[in-house]
């Protein structure tokens, strides 16, 4: 058993646990989180047991599940955040970036395409799709940002540290600026998602569902589960690490 999830069950209580630290001891108790609809990106940085009471989760089974994932997957998954950070945003930016590209449109073809057929009926619809919309709106013009601002200044801190000189701050005064700009419009994905999930009665299917339907809340879910994880790789991971680099070359 490694350090980090030994010293994860060697906590008097797990449930006191910030739910990011936990997802970054292991990973694939992300998840658990995901099944249980708990947030373990944007709203990663309370104790798990704060969450658990607010899904009113039966926290016996819940822990029991979660233990469980750790201890068949603490040797199998490779440890994202030990990842060099211009590694880490190439591969957001080619993997996360890539997928949202992909899904958006396709996404919006099949709302719209099931509010044709199905919205007359079922009135939440339009609303899911208009929630959509303004989340690819915002995404695409937030990844531009990420692509086009923020990601290069991480490269160049990277390369500072590279060449051993101080960085030039003049312009954007500290990287913490853009950041907390992304962390912001994070958090206001994150939303969009939870109204898509309520609307949908976490994606519950009318008996009368076509195929399309079917098709299109699973796409939902994917495009919901992948988010989560795109977000907690730049929350928890690579924005913190950026920071921290920051703060030492400017020592």
């Amino acid at each position: 058993m490694n350090t980090s999830t030994n010293n994860l069950h060697q906590t008097t209580s797990i449930e006191s646990m910030i739910i990011k630290d936990i997802v970054l001891n292991n990973y694939k108790a992300a998840g658990v989180m995901e099944k249980y609809g708990i947030d373990f990106c944007c709203k990663g940085k309370r104790p798990l047991g704060e969450a658990i009471k607010e899904k009113r989760i039966d926290a016996g089974r819940f822990m029991s599940e979660l233990r469980q994932t750790m201890d068949e997957t603490e040797n199998s998954g490779e440890r994202v955040e030990n990842w060099d950070l211009t590694f880490l945003f190439q591969y957001i930016v080619n993997n996360h970036h890539a997928y949202v590209r992909k899904s958006l449109p396709l996404i919006t073809g099949h709302l719209e395409k099931i509010n044709k057929v199905h919205g007359a009926k079922y009135h939440y619809l339009y609303e899911v799709l208009n929630e959509f919309k303004e989340l690819a709106d915002e995404l695409s013009g937030h990844m531009q940002k990420e692509e086009r601002i923020l990601f290069p200044l991480i490269k160049y801190l990277v390369d500072s540290e590279k060449f051993n000189e101080k960085p030039k701050t003049d312009g954007f005064g500290t990287i913490k600026n853009p950041i907390m700009k992304m962390e912001s419009e994070h958090s206001s994905a994150g939303t969009a998602l939870e109204n898509i999930r309520k609307l949908t009665d976490n994606f519950t299917l009318p008996e009368d569902a076509c195929t399309t339907f079917e098709l299109t809340y699973k796409e939902l879910q994917e495009f919901e589960k992948d988010l989560h994880t795109h977000i907690h790789l730049e929350n928890n991971i690579l924005f913190p690490k950026a920071i921290m680099l920051e703060e030492k070359l400017l020592k």
